[in-house]
This record gives structure tokens, C-alpha cells and sequence, in this order.
């Protein structure tokens, strides 16, 4: 059986010039390879070269690289993250890492690895490299057929009309120097001159995971049919379903005891048998089974091969009894004519009667347990020979059926039109690339079907008011935003669907809807009635007429502030009228921040109205959803304390009352925080002197 163990060599940028985020991914990038072949079935080799270090090796000024080549282990992750802190300098040379990684692919040939890849995680910035060296490292690794990764964080895709493959680029920027322009220049010779593979981080780890055999494993046998006919026939694996992380199963943990009943009970009654009439025995599923010394006997192995037992019609297996965990292809033997011209003969009557072979299958005298097997014919072309597909086969025991009730009925099948709508409104939603020879650059290999920022689901949108609040938050004081925040149009600007797709997405959800008719409901128009039956019928009717009419009372005086307001308040809770009422209250309660503040300017204080006028207002705020604009004025409150040194009216109204901005439901730690640094004034203005 063929091997898949490799040795893995990782070089990482650490130079001081390079950029943080970009040393931060690197290490992240090699931690996640680390921890995923730990983990792995197959142990592979690795090790690591550091550039940009203190320490230089022979010929490689400043490059260092790990002690030796080992397995990959938890202790040599965390000997890693001790390894990339070596101190740092501004120069290193990405040539002369891959010249100490090739040295080291040289000692790990002892190891005996079925392939060897380089991993070169570098910064291509502005940084001065020299590459006298580069076309002889280059053959040099073409040869050695060592296999290239090279990662960096400013790589995109686009599609290459001459492949029809993604073509990885790098982002242009108008601040490039000539120095980066020829570094990025050279790393992309790099895909030319020895096949190397260039990418960005996230394709990295798909490049690093992504293995293929070297050669197909394959199994020698003989399919017996009768004592007659044999025909010899190699076995390759066309699929294969294999798991990197590999489960151990085990019977019992350790110093756990498994114990036998010794009572049953007949009609109620415990009966408890003597020891001597207890026989040895175990549990097959639910049922008792008396142990027979025979089952230690060894048993003569079977012999290898398939066995023939029988030609069953082919659609009389059903496709939920195939199992198994690859799919093998059996040819003719290498070489052998006789055996070919056999299996021609037999796959054509099979395939002429359709017809398959039931058999069952020995691998070898060591995995000498039988299983069923179904043989399905392939049919043979001029350029391929005849073949069989081998798949094992389960038990009708190992099957449980449960019964549901009916999904659906006949009735409800849809017609040809109405699955073309629904298919239509998909694609009116597909977002991907309808050219494949596009030049726009992406972030990944593959066209997203669905990127985030193209069509908005509700709940980003939510994730976007609250970005919106939290960044206008901070900068409420500046000119430029309270336009913007005033009109409430952030979401809108710069996060909308295009024009082109929303139209178009109409079109086939209204095609949708005419072709998927729902039975009416008339329930909505009984309530509407009942309601404005009993509407009618009170005697506030004509006064609320009244009041959606202009407000009797617009403006609030700086006599009675508060019962101005409270009578306004009152008006607004009997309209009907929702986006009348919230319009209505937009406006008076502009007009009250309007009083608070001028209450503010007075030279004597009257403590006991602002406290009422504060409190009602921020109270109304809560009754109309207007926390938003409550928290602003309240921000907007501390800074007009602050400047006209009202140390008084702070400590008193504001903070022994609480009337901060309003929380919703418990508050978490980061409220607490919050609200306590907006109660806390350290350092009040010194007083001018009069």
C-alpha cells in the first residue's frame, strides 16, 4: 500500500520592515498546518525557516532554520511559537531561505517521504532583495521536483481566458515603489519557472490540505466462477473516502467493570439459579447466545479472491444497500491476454442481459473477512478496456426503517412553469461572475456565489445600524456627520442592493407569486371592520378627528415647560395614526432639548424644573423608541455641564437621578463601563474670576 507521508518545509517572513498583520497570518497559517497533521492519520515531517533574523547560516545571512526535521507533535507546536520570536532585523533575502529549505529537503530524503513541498510565506514589500542567485535556485528546485507553495497577504484571482483556470495577481497599488513592483515581479516568475503555487492565506491551507496519490493502490485477485472459470484481475481504487483524523474504537476504559446478571424473574417472582447451573454465554444485540468452546477455535482462511454466487438482475438491488468506503475498478491483469478476452466476453453478456455478479470478497489471507459484493458491468470502448465496478453491500439487518407520514401529495406537485419562476428567481439572485474571462481581481480562487457586501440579508442589516450607531456615536461632535445622522441615510448610501439586481429580483419574485396563487383570507378585513365599528361608536371619536388635525398646543413656553409638554404627550397617544404620531413627536421633542437648554443658560438654576423637564423627556423617549437621539442629547447634556461648570446641577439631577442614556433589558459589563465614564466628570474647569 502505497504511503502518503511528506516532509513539509515552512519559511516565514519575521523581518521588522515586514507588516504586523501580515507576520500575525504567517504564524496562524503554520500553527493551523501544524495542528491539522497532528491530528492526521498520516504522521508527515516538518520544520521551519526563519527570515530576518539576528542568526545567519552558511552562505544565508540571516536566515535560521529549526533544529532538525521531526514529526509534527503539541510539544513542537509550542517549540514553534517560541521559534518565530527570535529577534528581528530589516534585512533577509527570501532566496537564501529556499536555499537552506532545499538543504534540509536533501537530509529529510533519509526519511524515505513519497513528496516534499517548500512553504514560503513572505512579505513582497518595497524591501531591496537581491536575485543574482534566482535562476539557479529556481532549476534547482524544477529538478528535485520539490513542490512550491508561496503565500503573501496581497493576492487576488482572476480568470485566464487561455486556461479557464484562476490566475492569482497581485493587488496593485498607486503607492508601489519599483523596488516592490520588481519583488512581486520575481515571485510571480516563480509560477513560470519551477511550478510553483501562488496564493493568498485562506488558499494556502486549501493548497497545503489538498494531497493526491502518486500512483493508484491496487489489488491483485481472482474472480472464481464455479471450478471451472477463473479470471485473474487487478483491482484499482477509483475513489476513495479517506478522513484525516483517524478514531480508535475500544470495548472499556480502564479499571471498568463489565458484570453478568446472575437473577431473572418469571411472573414476578426473582428466581436466583445455583453456580453450577450457570453457563458461560454473551449478548448478540438483544439476544442471548450459550458461548460453544468452537468460536476459539482458529478457523482455516478463506481463500483470497472474489467468489463467485450468483447473476442477479441489476435493478433489483436497491441503491440504499451499496456501502462501503471506496469504489474499486477491476481490469484485466497486466499483460494478460487470456484473462482480458475472458472478462470482455463476460462484461458484454452481462451488459446484454443486464445482469451483475454477486459475489463475496477476500482481500488476503490476513484480512480474511468475507464480504458481499456486487459486480457492475462497464461498458468497454475502443480506447478502454472492459471493466467491473466492485461495491460492497449491506445487510438487510443493519437497515432500520421507520415510517413518516406523507410530505406531500399528488395534488400539490408543481407544473413545469412554476418550477421555471422558482428557477428564474434563483438565478435573479446569483450574484456570481457571468464571465469567465473577467479582469475584475477577487479575493478568492472560485467566483463567490453570494458575497457578503452584494446582497443584504435583514440580519445584516441589523449588523449594520449597529456599526452605524457605534461609529457616528464616537464622532457626534463632528460637523460632517450630523448631516448624515440627522437624515438617517448611512445604511442606504453604503450598503444597498444595485439597482440592476433589485429590478430584476422583483420581475421574477412577482412571476413567482402570480404562478403560486394562495387562497385569499378575508380574516385581516373582518378585524379592520370590528375595529372601526367599535371606533365609531365612542364618543372620543370627533375629538380624536379633531386632534389629527395641526395640534391646539405647538409650542412649549419656559413657564410651564413640563405641562406644556405633558398635554403634547397626551395628544399624540390618541392618533391612529403611527408615522403620523412619530413625526409629530420628532418635532416637539427637538422643541423640548430646545427649552432644556435655554433652561441651562440661566444664571440662577431653578434645580427643581430642569429635574422634571430631564425626566419627563427622557421618559417620553423611552415610550417612542428614541434612544438614540436621548443618548445625543444627554452627551450633548454633559458637555454644556462641563463648559458652564455646573458641578451642581451634574451631581445632583444627572447622577443621583440617573438620567443617562437609556439601556434596555440587563445590563451587561460593557454598559456598566460605559455609563460609569459618562457619570464621571474628573476634572471640572477652574471658575474665571469676575
Amino acid at each position: 500500500m502505497a504511503t502518503n507521508k511528506e516532509s513539509l518545509i515552512v519559511i516565514l517572513d519575521i523581518r521588522t520592515c515586514a507588516q504586523e498583520e501580515f507576520k500575525l497570518k504567517a504564524v496562524k497559517c503554520a500553527a493551523e498546518i501544524i495542528k491539522d497533521k497532528i491530528v492526521s492519520d498520516k504522521k508527515d515531517y516538518i520544520s521551519f525557516v526563519l527570515v530576518g533574523t539576528e542568526h545567519n547560516e552558511k552562505n544565508a545571512p540571516n536566515v535560521k532554520k529549526y533544529e532538525h526535521i521531526q514529526l509534527c507533535t503539541w510539544p513542537l507546536l509550542l517549540k514553534f511559537f517560541k521559534f518565530v520570536n527570535e529577534t528581528a532585523t530589516d534585512k533577509g533575502q527570501w532566496l537564501d531561505g529556499l536555499k537552506v529549505a532545499l538543504e534540509m529537503q536533501e537530509q529529510a530524503l533519509s526519511f524515505k517521504p513519497a513528496r516534499q513541498r517548500i512553504l514560503l510565506l513572505f512579505d513582497f514589500n518595497s524591501a531591496k532583495q537581491e536575485y543574482e542567485d534566482f535562476q539557479e535556485i529556481t532549476n534547482n528546485l524544477l529538478n528535485s521536483g520539490i513542490e512550491l507553495i508561496v503565500g503573501s497577504h496581497n493576492i487576488a484571482y482572476k480568470d485566464n481566458p487561455e486556461t479557464n483556470l484562476p490566475q492569482a495577481i497581485f493587488n496593485l497599488s498607486r503607492k508601489a515603489s519599483p523596488e516592490e513592483l520588481d519583488n512581486q515581479k520575481y515571485a510571480l516568475q516563480l509560477v513560470f519557472q519551477c511550478n510553483a503555487t501562488l496564493c493568498n492565506f485562506k488558499e494556502t491551507l486549501r493548497n497545503i490540505f489538498k494531497v493526491t496519490n502518486r500512483r493508484p493502490w491496487s489489488w491483485n485477485a481472482k474472480l472464481f466462477i464455479g471450478s471451472k472459470i477463473s479470471l485473474n484481475l487487478q483491482g484499482i481504487i477509483a475513489m476513495k473516502n479517506e478522513s484525516l483524523v483517524k478514531l480508535k474504537k475500544v470495548w472499556s476504559e480502564k479499571k471498568e467493570w463489565v458484570s453478568r446478571e446472575e437473577r431473572y424473574y418469571i411472573k414476578g417472582s426473582e428466581i436466583t439459579p445455583l453456580p453450577e447451573d450457570l453457563i458461560d454465554g454473551y449478548m448478540l444485540g438483544g439476544t442471548a447466545v450459550p458461548y460453544d468452546d468452537t468460536l476459539i477455535e482458529p478457523k482455516e482462511p478463506h481463500p483470497a479472491g472474489l467468489h463467485f454466487v450468483g447473476f442477479v438482475e441489476w435493478e433489483s438491488i436497491p441503491d440504499e444497500y451499496f456501502c462501503g468506503d471506496s469504489l474499486y475498478m477491476l481490469v484485466h491483469q497486466k499483460g494478460n491476454s487470456v484473462s482480458a478476452r475472458k472478462l470482455d466476453a463476460l462484461v458484454r453478456a452481462l451488459i446484454l442481459k443486464k445482469r451483475v455478479i454477486l459475489c463475496w470478497k477476500i482481500f488476503s489471507l490476513k484480512f480474511n473477512t468475507p464480504r458481499v459484493v456486487v459486480l457492475i458491468p462497464q461498458q468497454p470502448e475502443e480506447n478502454k478496456p472492459a471493466s467491473l465496478y466492485m461495491l460492497e453491500l449491506s445487510y438487510h439487518a443493519q437497515h432500520h426503517f421507520w415510517d413518516f407520514p406523507s410530505l406531500r401529495t399528488a395534488k400539490t406537485e408543481s407544473n413545469s412553469d412554476q418550477l421555471e419562476a422558482i428557477d428564474n428567481l434563483i438565478d435573479s439572485m446569483d450574484l456570481e461572475c457571468t464571465l469567465k474571462d473577467t479582469q475584475m481581481p477577487r479575493a478568492c480562487a472560485q467566483n463567490d456565489l453570494l458575497p457578503f457586501d452584494g446582497l443584504p440579508s435583514i440580519y445584516e442589516q441589523n449588523i449594520m445600524d449597529v456599526l452605524e450607531y457605534k461609529v457616528l456615536d464616537r464622532v457626534s461632535n463632528d460637523e460632517q456627520f450630523k448631516k448624515l445622522k440627522e437624515e438617517r441615510k448611512f445604511v442606504d448610501v453604503f450598503w444597498s442592493v444595485p439597482e440592476a439586481i433589485e429590478e430584476k429580483s422583483k420581475q421574477a419574485a412577482n412571476a413567482v407569486k402570480k404562478l403560486f396563487p394562495l387562497e385569499r383570507s378575508l380574516a385581516w378585513q373582518e378585524k379592520l371592520k370590528a375595529k372601526e365599528l367599535e371606533e365609531q361608536s365612542l364618543p372620543i371619536k370627533q375629538e380624536r378627528k379633531d386632534l389629527e388635525s395641526p395640534l391646539h398646543l405647538n409650542n412649549i413656553g419656559l413657564v410651564n415647560p413640563a405641562q406644556d409638554y405633558k398635554q403634547i404627550l397626551d395628544n399624540l397617544k390618541t392618533l391612529s395614526n403611527t408615522t403620523l404620531r412619530d413625526s409629530q413627536f420628532q418635532v416637539h421633542s427637538a422643541q423640548m432639548r430646545v427649552v432644556i437648554l435655554t433652561l441651562m443658560e440661566r444664571k440662577n438654576l431653578n434645580l427643581e424644573q430642569l429635574k422634571d423637564v430631564i425626566q419627563l423627556y427622557r421618559n417620553s423617549c423611552l415610550d417612542f423608541n428614541s434612544l438614540k437621539e436621548y443618548d445625543q442629547f444627554a452627551s450633548e447634556l454633559k458637555k454644556k455641564a462641563t463648559d458652564k461648570q455646573l458641578k451642581e446641577f451634574w451631581e445632583k439631577i444627572i447622577v443621583e437621578l440617573q438620567l443617562g442614556p437609556l439601556l434596555i433589558g440587563e445590563p451587561t459589563l460593557d454598559d456598566e463601563l460605559r455609563l460609569k465614564a459618562f457619570y464621571t466628570i474628573e476634572h471640572w474647569p477652574e471658575a474665571m474670576d469676575e
